[in-house]
């Protein structure tokens, strides 16, 4: 259905004048309406915790990194700090999200600035002059639609491991600023606030160029455009539901009864109950088998295959 047909169906048992448009008119039923409407889409958009089957997507992206190449460093930035010159092939990095590593680069440097050949740091070089420096990406960006991540389905592909985390503020700083945090290879994540936006955080900082990663999320959009585009709020009467429709009709209902003066009880009891219908069928749910054994001849499983280490 689209939003109009979802506006109309829950007017039409209240004996009151069904516009012919809700997005952009003036009329007051048309109105109070399409506000209804927006409420019933966010409201039930963020009933099951878990997110809703149809809100849930599944991002594959990949670690940026510049091969070491050699170069010079000397501490010519403003205040002292350095700055790596000699370089190229150095486009991709940027200020604020990418690290350096190598000769005379003290822990956890960050780039500031770059030229095409030279790479200024927010740190002082503990020596200076040649060496041999490599660069990778710490933050990266999230899905423009991006409410929330779904708990353990964060994994690095490319080494068949899943990754530590979401760290909290505390964890990340034993990690990025204490001794032990140098010893682990196993990718840890964090979300932080990063230039206005929130990123994803990598440690230890990818110097693998391509490396496969994965997590799964929950979109914030639970409506779309007649073209498909997700949205999170109805643009237009032809705007068609990523959610249950009959159930954004049913939200719609009683806030429409509410905001008129009507009794809206039964409409209110009713919606409660379709939508908790909903939800416990919304992407089924495991079978627990109650017997003591089973039929089925299992040699290798997840109760007897480690995350890590197996062959070794």
């Amino acid at each position: 259905m689209a939003l109009i047909d979802i506006c109309t169906l829950a007017l039409q048992d209240l004996a009151i004048a069904v516009p012919t448009a809700f997005v952009g008119n003036s009329d007051e039923t048309a109105t109070r309406t399409l506000a209804a409407a927006q409420l019933a889409g966010k409201s039930l958009y963020k009933r099951p915790e878990g997110g809703w089957v149809a809100s849930i997507k599944e991002y594959d992206f990949v670690t940026a990194a510049v091969a070491a190449q050699t170069g010079s460093i000397a501490n010519t930035g403003a205040g002292g700090v350095a700055v790596i010159s000699g370089l190229s092939g150095i486009s991709a990095i940027a200020a604020n999200t990418w690290y350096a590593f190598g000769t005379g680069v003290a822990n956890n440097s960050i780039v500031t600035a770059t030229t095409s050949s030279t790479v200024t740091l927010n740190t002082k070089a503990t020596q200076t002059g040649a060496g041999t420096f490599n660069f990778g990406q710490s933050d990266y960006a999230l899905p423009s639609d991006f409410h929330h991540p779904l708990d353990n389905t964060f994994w690095d592909r490319s080494r068949f491991w899943s990754m530590r985390g979401p760290l909290s503020p505390q964890q990340w700083q034993l990690y990025k600023s204490s001794v032990i945090g140098r010893a682990s290879i196993q990718r840890r994540f964090r979300f932080r606030r990063e230039g206005g936006n929130t990123v994803l955080s990598i440690d230890p900082v990818p110097t693998d160029n391509g490396s496969a990663l994965v997590f799964e999320y929950v979109s914030n959009a639970w409506c779309q455009s007649s073209g498909g585009t997700p949205q999170t709020q109805w643009l237009a009467d032809t705007d068609t539901g990523l959610l249950d429709e009959d159930l954004l009709m049913l939200g719609t209902r009683w806030r429409v009864m509410k905001r008129l003066g009507f009794s809206y009880a039964d409409e209110l009891d009713e919606y409660e109950r379709e939508v908790s219908k909903a939800v416990a069928r919304d992407g089924g749910a495991a079978i627990l088998d109650l017997t003591a054994g089973n039929n089925n001849l299992t040699l290798i499983g997840p109760w007897n295959l480690p995350e890590t280490g197996f062959g070794m």
